[in-house]
């Protein structure tokens, strides 16, 4: 079997069983499995792989992010997949920090509308999953009112594709 085959296996048993309780599992190249070994911060689960596809897409067609984006570093940092790919790599935002906060608040709106999760959470987990334009980002920005070209195109996009 060889190791996309045993990661997507592994992602599969993963979305089915979930995470509570039982620990971070990852699968090494040497083929074993070690429990509570400590992960990458990625954003909370929540976002279905299908959906999150559509925004990376969308995202690196419209170069808010970086064409050389792998799509597995994508899925995982955005919480989608729990086993971290070998080689992971933050996300190059290659606009406004005020752009990303919204992408990342219409990701999440659901949870953060029900009170599952906080904004809080969004703000602390950015900096480890996003760069700024290939630097460190050290915060995510505070809410302000930003009106742009690039705001239009991300509201038009979540009202086509909710989540």
């Amino acid at each position: 079997m060889d190791e996309k085959t045993k990661r997507d296996f592994m992602n599969d048993i993963l979305a089915r069983v979930g995470m509570g309780g039982i620990g971070q599992v990852v699968l090494e190249q040497n083929n074993t499995f070690n429990v509570g070994k400590e992960q990458p911060i990625q954003m909370p689960p929540h976002l279905t792989k299908e959906w999150t596809m559509r925004l990376y897409q969308f995202l690196v067609e419209k170069e808010f992010i970086d064409k050389q984006t792998p799509a597995d570093d994508f899925l995982y940092l955005m919480g989608v997949t729990s086993i971290a790919p070998v080689k992971l790599k933050p996300i190059n935002w290659l606009k406004t920090i005020q752009q990303l906060r919204l992408v990342l608040e219409r990701s999440f709106q659901t949870p953060i509308h029900r009170g599952s999760l906080r904004k809080a959470e969004i703000e602390r987990r950015a900096p480890y999953c996003f760069l700024n334009k290939g630097k460190k980002m050290e915060e995510l920005s505070k809410p302000k009112e930003e009106l742009s070209a690039e705001i239009d195109e991300i509201e038009i996009f979540f009202r086509q594709n909710p989540t």
